[in-house]
């Protein structure tokens, strides 16, 4: 039996995938995301341990003859510079 803050958490996590999918994302696309932000903690680009671990969650959901896809290439330094503005303007203002 679950606690009633985790059952909380799944209906919502189940919520979520459900509007996501009625909003055309891919199931591949909601498994990975969800692993990577549960490794972690959402914290926007995923880690080479997150980015690992969703894709052998996504394997799952593949047919057991499909072979993994090529690494996506890293995002333009411009997208990553701003990123990392974006994040440390959002650290300062939360303390």
């Amino acid at each position: 039996m679950r606690d009633p803050q985790t059952a909380q958490l799944l209906a919502e996590v189940q919520q979520a995938v459900v509007n996501a999918r009625d909003g055309g994302v891919t199931a591949r696309a909601c498994i990975f995301d969800a692993t990577a932000a549960a490794i972690d903690g959402g914290t926007g680009w995923p880690s080479p341990e997150a980015r690992k671990t969703a894709e052998d969650a996504c394997r799952a959901i593949d047919p057991p003859t499909c072979k993994a896809g090529p690494k996506p290439p890293p995002p333009p330094v411009a997208a990553r510079a701003l990123f990392w503005l974006a994040n440390r303007i959002a650290s300062r203002t939360q303390r």
